[in-house]
Order: C-alpha cells, then sequence, then structure tokens
C-alpha cells in the first residue's frame, strides 16, 4: 500500500479547516460589492460623490444631497463590515493552521502555493498538473500517500490556449514571468529559444508553462498575444487528451498549514495521462517507473476510496481508445 488513511482526528482537524476556507471563499465572492472606495470631490463649489476603483477607474454618483449621503454611509458601514469579517476569519484560519501542522496535514510545497494564489489572484486559468495533482486526491480521499511519491522540485501549470485571450485579458498588461515574481522575486526565465517556458527561483524550484501542441511550423494565436519576451507555455501533443478532460478541484494545505484551492484534472485521466507517459520508449527511464507507480497509486485511490465521484464517459472520451483499453488491462483497478 503507497498511502495510508488519515487518523481520526487529522480527519477532524481537515474538515473544520476546509470548512473555514470555504466560508472565507464564499465572503470574498461578495468583494465586488464593495471593491474600491466613496470619496466626495469638489467641482465649480459644489460637492459631488465619486465611487474609485482599483486602476483608476472613476464613477460619479451624483452631487451632495440626503441620498448620496446615505449612499457613502452606506458603503463605508458595507465595507467596515466586510473588513472585519474577512480578518476575523483569516485569524482563524490562522489558529488551525497550527492544528494542521501539528497532524502533518501541511503538505503542499510552498513555493507552489505562492505561484498558485499569485495566478489566482490575476484571475488567469489554468490547471496544476503533474506530481502535484497527486495532493489533491490523496486530501479527497482522506489519506497520505508516502512521501517519496510525492517530492518534486517543479510544478507543471497547464494553460489551455483556447484561452489565450482570457488569459492576456487577465494579466492586464503583466507578463507571465512578473506573476510569478509576484510570489518569489529570485524567479527567472531558464529556457532560450523560440519557447520560453521555464522559470526557476534561487532554491531551484522550476515553474513550466505548458499547453496542448499547436503546429510546429505556426505561431499560434496564445503567442502571439503574450509579450515578446514573456514566458510561453511549451505545446506538448500528449496535453490534447489533459485539456479536453473534466476538472478536479480540492483544498490542500501548503507547507504553513494554509488551505489552498487546487484545480487539476480528473484522477481518472491522470492515470491514463501517467500511463501512457511511462510507456514511451524515449522517456527517461527513472521518470517512467514514476509515471507507471504514480498511475497504480491513483488508480487504487479510485478502485477504494474516490469511490463517490460521478460516473462519467467524458474521460474515456477524450482520451484514444487504445490506450484506454492497455490502461485497463495493466491496471486491475482502473475503470474510467
Amino acid at each position: 500500500m503507497s498511502y495510508m488513511p488519515l487518523s481520526p482526528e487529522a480527519s477532524r482537524v481537515a474538515i473544520n479547516a476546509v470548512q473555514l476556507f470555504e466560508v472565507l471563499e464564499e465572503h470574498r465572492g461578495g468583494a465586488r460589492h464593495v471593491e474600491g472606495s466613496m470619496h466626495w470631490k469638489r467641482i465649480k463649489g459644489r460637492d459631488y460623490l465619486y465611487r474609485c476603483f482599483t486602476g483608476g477607474k472613476n464613477r460619479s454618483i451624483g452631487p451632495r444631497s440626503d441620498e448620496t449621503q446615505r449612499i457613502k454611509e452606506d458603503f463605508d458601514a458595507r465595507k467596515a463590515a466586510y473588513k472585519a469579517r474577512e480578518s476575523s476569519l483569516k485569524e482563524q484560519l490562522q489558529l488551525y493552521a497550527a492544528y494542521v501542522r501539528a497532524n502533518r496535514l501541511n503538505r503542499f510545497p510552498l513555493v507552489g502555493a505562492r505561484v498558485i494564489r499569485a495566478l489566482q489572484r490575476r484571475g488567469i486559468p489554468f490547471r496544476i498538473i503533474g506530481t502535484n495533482s497527486l495532493y489533491a486526491y490523496e486530501a479527497r480521499a482522506g489519506v497520505m500517500i508516502e512521501p517519496q511519491h510525492l517530492a518534486t522540485a517543479d510544478m507543471d501549470v497547464l494553460m489551455d490556449a483556447r484561452q489565450g485571450m482570457r488569459i492576456v485579458a487577465a494579466l492586464e498588461g503583466n507578463t507571465l514571468i512578473s506573476v510569478l515574481q509576484a510570489s518569489d522575486r529570485s524567479f527567472v526565465p531558464l529556457t532560450r529559444g523560440r519557447f520560453e517556458f521555464r522559470a526557476g527561483n534561487a532554491d531551484g524550484y522550476l515553474i513550466d508553462l505548458i499547453t496542448q501542441a499547436a503546429s510546429p511550423m505556426a505561431m499560434s494565436d496564445f503567442e502571439r498575444e503574450l509579450d515578446a519576451d514573456d514566458l510561453k507555455p511549451v505545446g506538448i501533443d500528449s496535453l490534447k487528451w489533459v485539456i479536453a478532460s473534466p476538472f478536479f478541484k480540492a483544498v490542500v494545505f501548503d507547507e504553513r498549514g494554509m488551505p489552498l484551492r487546487l484545480n487539476t484534472l480528473d484522477p481518472r485521466a491522470f492515470v491514463l495521462h501517467k500511463w501512457h507517459a511511462g510507456h514511451q520508449p524515449d522517456r527517461d527511464a527513472l521518470k517512467r517507473h514514476r509515471d507507471q507507480a504514480q498511475a497504480r497509486i491513483v488508480a487504487s485511490l479510485l478502485h477504494h476510496e474516490l469511490r463517490e465521484l460521478p460516473t462519467t464517459r467524458a474521460v474515456e472520451r477524450a482520451f484514444p481508445h487504445l490506450l484506454t483499453q492497455q490502461a485497463r488491462a495493466g491496471l486491475d483497478d482502473l475503470d474510467v
């Protein structure tokens, strides 16, 4: 067995911490109602109420009156209440983090967690794939996978080239490398040539930006929209199957014990993807063995622990039928 179930106490702590984090997420969903500020602006001897937003956008609400005075007072009160509630929830999460650490649930690498949060704050669509996906599966399954299957000093960030315009819009004039540097200033590009897809920090932690393969002879619209000196996700042919697979989300805990919403791919798709990668003759032998081991672990989780997942044929439709049949023959626990 390559994983162990959580103790009753660890399960209790995880459940309570996740529920508290979900309350905070729901609370933050209402941030748009109190974003920016309101202030009076004097124009030609008369006061006008203005709503100001991030980025310098201002909107006039009207001249000073009983109504606009009430609007401002109501806004200021709601904003103060919003900030107070958020502060309280964050303080409670900080307290829970100690319990998370005490039960050794603080598993996700902190550097990777900070990168994910930086991307999430920008509203950039992406998924985490590869070894780091295992943290999501073990969290939902209520188990701990043995450390040797999780140890990695890199993170694969999958971006759908079809959402290139949305990604560029979310950057708002910034670059992908600047977003990574917002989480850790020491991140710098490491690759040279047509694809600037990899960045590394001062401790050697690597971020690979990847996407489904486009034509090798033509630049995709996604690439054209990105800054000329920016990181550009490298295309990998087999990722077209992963892109077409369902999403999978789970709350994990970083090394400080703080919760993180991890967006990855359906574990059934993970098994097929890893099984395929683990049988490529040109892949490094050590990586092949690791891929196959991870495929077996997740197949076992699906069979024994993640039985509540809804039945879907979306994964089977996304991957080639022959690959699905080969994986089923090699993995007794697999049912996509």
